[in-house]
């Protein structure tokens, strides 16, 4: 019997503190630092644009590096919308990738390696599935994460977003259609709600629950090792 767990990836198995909004925000000051757009600002802009703000829109026309020419059209207009002239902001938008790639932008969940070796130790496979841009794959490399996992579903390389089913169902029969697997993530819509569109039992991490649930999730737990406890 072949067990699997759905991992989402930013905010689950790593952190980066508003990762596109902080690079979006270090290109502009690093080239334009008389530029006066605050951090709240470039937040702002960054509530929308993006594939998975839309998710019941079809991106398997942007698949791979078209993923990214999408992107830069958004980024683009973003900066114009900051004060930027219309070349500078395609030379930026370009910048903004290379921050998105730098695997120092990200840092691990204290937990998250002894927890992925523990579910792998108790006979479960690991697989990502995440929405993301089409090189997570070299960025988890980089952190050393790739060893723990089979295979990596990111949405910019398969067309769709959680919380579409599209995309977990691709996740499942890429796993081998597993008779036990959940999804665990931290978001509330895009994981939980999407697993349960998908008939996949959800754990939702890394929030704050007090005393109430925040979601429909199978199980809700504030740090990853805990996950052990229902395997």
């Amino acid at each position: 019997m072949k067990k699997v767990l759905f991992w989402d990836f930013d905010g689950t198995l790593v952190y980066s503190n508003h990762l596109w909004s902080g690079s979006v925000y270090r290109v502009l000051k690093h080239n334009m630092p008389e530029n006066q757009t605050s951090f709240d600002r470039v937040r702002a802009f960054m509530r929308t644009g993006f594939p998975w703000h839309t998710p019941d829109c079809d991106f398997t026309r942007c698949l791979d590096g078209l993923w990214w020419e999408y992107m830069y059209a958004k980024l683009e207009a973003d900066y114009v919308g900051m004060g930027v002239e219309q070349t500078q902001a395609q030379q930026f938008a370009r910048q903004v990738r290379e921050e998105i790639l730098n695997p120092e932008n990200y840092l691990l969940y204290e937990d998250t390696l002894e927890t992925l070796t523990r579910c792998m130790q108790k006979g479960y496979h690991n697989y990502v599935l995440s929405n993301n841009y089409p090189e997570l794959v070299q960025v988890m490399e980089q952190l050393g994460l790739m060893s723990y996992f089979e295979e990596v579903v990111v949405s910019a390389r398969v067309g769709y977003d959680k919380p579409r089913r599209e995309i977990f169902d691709y996740a499942r029969r890429l796993a081998g259609m597993p008779e036990v697997c959940y999804m665990i993530g931290d978001n509330p819509a895009a994981d939980i709600l999407g697993a349960a569109r998908a008939g996949i039992p959800s754990v939702l991490v890394h929030r704050k629950f007090g005393s109430g649930r925040i979601s429909d999730a199978a199980y809700e737990f504030e740090r990853l090792e805990s996950i052990l406890l229902i395997l």
